[in-house]
């Protein structure tokens, strides 16, 4: 565990939903594969475990890929559905980024525009 700025765990929480978004993106491309087990990505767990370790722990390791539950199938409503969750996600934080790097540019400033 090593502890982390905010900017680094925002960082690895995109890279987390980045990831998600291929893992998906091949679940729907194998959707019609016989055989296929579609896969997942969890890592707000091990960012939610880090909140209560203490301010800003984050464990070292990089989402892990695992696969679905046994015997689910990729079906493309769900899949789907994840993929707009995840999105979402995603914009979400870029636009939290993109409003604190408004405040620092207006205190850099001293407020003149």
């Amino acid at each position: 565990m090593q502890i982390a700025s905010l900017g680094e765990t925002v960082s690895r929480s995109l890279d987390g939903l980045v990831l998600r978004q291929q893992v998906i993106a091949q679940n729907i491309a194998n959707l019609n594969t016989p055989g296929y087990t579609p896969l997942r990505v969890d890592f707000e767990s091990a960012l939610q475990g880090a909140e209560g370790a203490g301010p800003r722990i984050l464990p070292d390791r990089r989402p892990a890929i695992a696969p679905g539950a046994a015997g689910s199938a990729a079906e493309l409503s769900h899949q789907v559905s994840q993929l707009a969750d995840t999105t979402l996600r995603y914009q979400t934080l870029i636009k939290g980024i993109n409003k604190q790097l408004a405040i620092m540019q207006l205190a850099i400033s001293d407020g003149r525009r």
